[in-house]
């Protein structure tokens, strides 16, 4: 039985499907976008659109089929629909999906949840060490200081000042 990785409508997928002529028999690659997914359990199937020489071609395959070998996704898209089946009207760059920047997946959800007792050990390890200030450090701030003081009080008339009369 293959792997069946997590698709989603927006996906770019490469399905790898077998076929039988006679007593041949290859496997051809169909990579398209996912445009819907439907049913549920054994009986899902998803929806794959290419275009090819200007002609939009949909292909519906069966989740667990034995027809498919492989199922690559080769780009996450970032879609707010379960259905695109407006992408039959776009041609050309109004196609394109935004890619996903990511969605961890439910054992990685479950790793990052909370922290083990040794990462919140070094973290409280590394709040209580106080940062080493070195003379380097405070030198510049005091020169910094020295620099800002007499150019404010060499203008005249300036916010938060009293205007100076001149004799």
């Amino acid at each position: 039985m293959v792997k069946i990785p997590d698709i989603r409508p927006g996906d770019l997928v490469k399905v790898y499907s077998k076929i039988i002529e006679g007593d041949k028999e290859r496997i051809t690659p169909f990579q398209g976008v996912v445009i819907r997914i439907k049913g549920s359990n054994i009986h899902r199937t998803f929806t794959v659109r290419k275009i090819t020489a200007g002609i939009g071609i949909e292909k519906i395959f069966p989740l667990h089929s034995p027809v498919i070998t492989k199922i690559e996704i080769k780009k996450k898209g970032k879609v707010r629909r379960a259905k695109l089946s407006y992408l039959r009207q776009r041609r050309g760059r109004k196609m394109n999906i935004k890619e996903s920047t990511g969605r961890p997946s439910k054992s990685e959800k479950i790793e990052t949840a909370e922290p083990t007792i040794a990462q919140k050990e070094e973290q409280q390890e590394t709040a209580k060490e106080p940062t080493p200030v070195t003379e380097k450090t405070k030198e510049p701030e005091k020169e910094k200081k020295a620099e800002e003081k007499p150019e404010e009080s060499s203008r005249e008339g300036s916010a938060g000042q009293e205007p100076v009369e001149k004799v």
